[in-house]
C-alpha cells in the first residue's frame, strides 16, 4: 500500500502514528462529533499533512477553507481505482 495513502487512511480513521496527527478541533464543542473533526490549510501544513495540502481545493467540497472528515473520506474514496471482477 502507498505510504501517503496509509497516512491518510489513518487521519481518516482516527489512527495515531508519528508521521500523522489527529484532526484539529476548529468548531465549537456543541457541534456534532462528525464537525468538530476538521482541519484548516494552515493546520494541515503545520501537522505536515502533505497530502491533504496539496490537494485541499479538491477535498474541500463546499469550498468553506475547511476540510472535515467527512469531505476527507469522499476524497479518499473518489481516488480509489476500480478494479472490475473478473
Amino acid at each position: 500500500m502507498n505510504v501517503k495513502l496509509a497516512v491518510l487512511m489513518a487521519i481518516l480513521f482516527g489512527a495515531h502514528i508519528a508521521v500523522a496527527q489527529p484532526l484539529r478541533h476548529a468548531v465549537p464543542e456543541k457541534s456534532s462529533t462528525a464537525a468538530r473533526q476538521s482541519v484548516t490549510k494552515s493546520q494541515a501544513k503545520a501537522a505536515r499533512m502533505d497530502i491533504v495540502v496539496e490537494n485541499f481545493e479538491r477535498i474541500d467540497a463546499n469550498n468553506d477553507g475547511i476540510v472535515t472528515r467527512r469531505e476527507l473520506r469522499a476524497y479518499a474514496l473518489s481516488m480509489r481505482r476500480h478494479v472490475p471482477m473478473t
